[in-house]
């Protein structure tokens, strides 16, 4: 590797390092209120359509899937078991790196205050988990990042290499878009609790929202609640964004609550 390529790297490592990976949990306060139904619908629009276009560059679908090589044989070294592709996860992890690639910035937080599980509780229409999110960035007019270089960013960032290799994830999704000179990579990584018995729709009617609830094992506790990491906000009446939860045992009399679908109520 050329000096100028190692130099490149490094400050990549740094902008991961400095801006992104200390953003994460930072969005409760800044994040859009329950009731705040636009900014929800508006965010979700923007994402599918990054789905679309890569935020105007393109998805490297073969690399995003090398990524997930390097990180199970990374996995198998630190005698972690290895992690299986999801789809939901990889939309995701597309539509923020696309977001990313529009914009021009590298942050788990979104300029709206929307954090990862936010996104993916936007896109994914039948996963009740909450996921946790990589990103690195590289910029420099030599030879395109290959995905060992985009990891080996995460390597040498101690939080993400422990989020790589933690062993409660079962699943994880990589995505990364190319534009001249600059690629971005993200990962998402998860240990999915559910999965509803049918999509459910971002604006969800009653019968559609109770069909949801119904399916899912009766020891989840399942129950509608306003979107993880969000406030009220003013609302007359039932607040319109919504979120599928479930439980999970944490422990000896502990659990965790676990994210879904985010919704808005439908009549």
């Amino acid at each position: 590797m050329s000096k100028s390529r190692r130099a490149v790297l490094a400050l990549g490592a740094a902008a991961i390092a400095d801006q992104a990976f200390a953003q994460r949990g930072a969005a409760a306060a800044n994040t859009p209120t329950a009731a705040d139904t636009s900014a929800w619908e508006r965010y979700e629009t923007r994402l599918r359509d990054r789905l679309k276009d890569a935020g105007g560059g393109t998805f490297d679908l073969s690399a995003a899937r090398i990524v997930l090589n390097i990180t199970n044989r990374a996995r198998a070294v630190a005698d972690k078991p290895p992690v299986v592709w999801h789809e939901e996860l990889a939309d995701t992890a597309r539509a923020h790196a696309g977001d990313l690639a529009r914009r021009g910035y590298v942050e788990h937080v979104s300029p709206e205050g929307f954090e990862p599980s936010h996104r993916f509780w936007l896109i994914s229409r039948t996963t009740i988990g909450s996921p946790s999110e990589n990103i690195a960035y590289h910029r420099g007019s030599d030879a395109p990042a290959t995905p060992a270089d985009l990891v080996k960013l995460w390597r040498n960032s101690p939080g993400h290499w422990r989020n790589l290799l933690r062993p409660t994830h079962t699943h994880a999704a990589f995505a990364i878009v190319r534009r001249p000179e600059k690629a971005w990579l993200v990962g998402l990584f998860a240990r999915p609790l559910a999965t509803l018995t049918e999509p459910l729709a971002l604006r969800a009617t009653g019968p559609e929202i109770s069909r949801a609830l119904r399916g899912l094992a009766t020891d989840l506790h399942a129950s509608v609640s306003i979107p993880q990491g969000s406030r009220m906000g003013a609302v007359n009446g039932p607040p319109p964004v919504l979120q599928i939860t479930a439980t999970r045992a944490a422990g000896l009399g502990d659990f965790d609550v676990i994210g879904g679908p985010i919704f808005l109520a439908g009549s």
